[in-house]
């Protein structure tokens, strides 16, 4: 009989102090008795990558001793011994230091990143296993990222992909193991068996390509919010929960801005057609937010996100449309150096390029290379701090007959592109940032407040309610 595995994943805030790892032994014990096998997919401590980021940046020995001391104080909090990963850690951690001094290095940067992950499953597994069996894998030796000769090395080494879909190996090595077995999110390998990283949101986007390759029903995504929501609640406490969503409304969402998952993520699961279900650690009571592949048929606008840290180039060429192969040479140009891009509109004399600055791992130099690379074909203007605001949802144009009083909020700021995407999900705003908290708001009341007394059995409590609840 297949063994009837659940994949459940917790994010930094859900694994960094005993109350967070108590809970998740208490969720583990549930799944057990249901007569579950678990996977417990698991990031780095909160705060944890940045901070070997930061010593990647600019490696010193102070801050190895700092971050490991925050591993320290977490086993004596939990009460569990570190000889068997505290040492061979500082050693791992050295070495990639070693290199890093030596000048940059992306494969030594991906080694260091992913010690988060090593050392909190190394933790966990010795805390859990004080409650049940438990095995602890290395997610390196059965997670295999793709090669991709387009990307640049940066994003070979620290933003992978991998492919999506069953594994009768892996499944036949985790049924061989313990009934609960605890490994890395984040963290791949590629075809010569060195660390790669699989980028931002890659914890989660890891949960979902084990879930697929377990044939798991579902993969749970714990972390410290309720679920997805009809915008932001820092911006607009009215914001009410989405119990449920389909993958393509979900996945414009999260490639929109919503910051809860990452588009990967749910590109992974759809493949498989595992199920998503967004719950919070501290709130487990609450069902959250379920995506799966029940299409929803009920029409309107149903969150509004918000994209920052947006790049926009402004490619300026007299007659442009009339030049045959303009527009093949300068995204000839984007493609040599491995950038994607988000949006794009085009005119006679100007064509508009939206970038997403940290998906690209676009820094200031290969910007520079960039725009010179496209000077040799046009005028290149750049405005570099843009926000894309979006609204989401079923037949997405039926906004626009009701965007008016929302669009004099551009009678005195400028307005760089409107977009409708072709499946009728998105309308997307792009505009310098600034004052683009005023216009997300707006456009919850006027849209989406109005659409939840219209679009019944998705929306659930208000972010205000959940507070009042707490």
């Amino acid at each position: 009989m297949k063994p009837d595995w659940v994949v459940l994943k917790f994010g930094g805030t859900s694994v960094a102090g005993k109350p967070q790892w108590l809970a998740i032994c208490k969720l583990l014990l549930q799944r057990r008795q249901q007569g579950k096998r678990v996977l417990l997919v698991c990031s780095a401590v909160s705060g944890v990558t940045g901070r070997l980021s930061e010593l990647a940046d600019r490696p010193r020995e102070s801050g190895l001793e700092s971050i490991l001391d925050t591993h320290q104080a977490l086993a004596a909090e939990l009460d569990v011994p570190t000889h068997e990963w505290l040492e061979p850690g500082r050693q791992r951690m050295q070495a990639c230091l070693q290199r890093l001094q030596q000048g940059e290095d992306h494969a030594a940067r991906a080694d260091l990143l992913a010690t988060g992950e090593w050392l909190s499953t190394r933790i966990g597994a010795a805390f859990l296993g004080q409650f049940m069996p438990v095995d602890w894998l290395d997610i390196r030796r059965h997670l295999s990222a793709r090669h991709e000769p387009g990307l640049s090395a940066a994003r070979q080494w620290l933003s992978a992909s991998c492919d999506a879909g069953a594994d009768a190996d892996f499944l036949s090595a985790c049924s061989a193991l313990r009934p609960v077995v605890i490994t890395q999110g984040f963290v791949a390998a590629n075809s010569e068996g060195n660390t790669v990283l699989l980028g931002r949101g890659g914890s989660d986007t890891s949960a979902a390509l084990l879930a697929g390759r377990l044939g798991a029903e579902s993969v749970e995504i714990w972390t410290d919010v309720p679920g997805l929501f009809s915008a932001d609640p820092r911006l607009v406490p009215e914001a009410r929960l989405l119990e449920q969503l389909d993958f393509a409304e979900a996945l414009e969402m999260a490639a929109g801005g919503a910051k809860v998952i990452h588009p990967s993520c749910i590109r992974a699961a759809a493949e498989t057609g595992t199920a998503i279900v967004i719950r919070d650690t501290g709130r487990p009571e609450f069902a959250g937010t379920r995506i799966s592949n029940r299409v929803n048929e009920q029409v309107g606008v149903k969150t509004v996100t918000c994209q920052k840290d947006m790049l926009v180039l402004l490619l300026q060429k007299i007659d442009s449309r009339r030049e045959v192969g303009f527009l093949a040479s300068v995204f000839e140009i984007f493609r040599q150096r491995g950038v994607s891009i988000d949006l794009v509109a085009t005119s006679e004399t100007t064509t508009t390029v939206a970038l997403n600055r940290p998906a690209n791992l676009l820094d200031e130099d290969m910007l520079a290379g960039l725009v010179e690379a496209l000077q040799q074909h046009c005028t290149v203007h750049v405005y570099p701090d843009c926000v894309c605001v979006n609204l989401v949802g079923s037949g997405v144009r039926t906004a626009l007959s009701r965007l008016q009083s929302s669009m004099k909020y551009f009678s005195d700021r400028p307005l760089l592109m409107l977009s409708q995407s072709a499946n009728d999900l998105c309308l997307s705003l792009l505009m310098p940032a600034g004052e683009h908290e005023l216009l997300v708001q707006r456009l919850h009341r006027e849209l989406v407040e109005i659409n939840q007394h219209e679009t019944g059995g998705i929306f659930g409590p208000s972010w205000q309610d959940l507070q009042r609840w707490e």
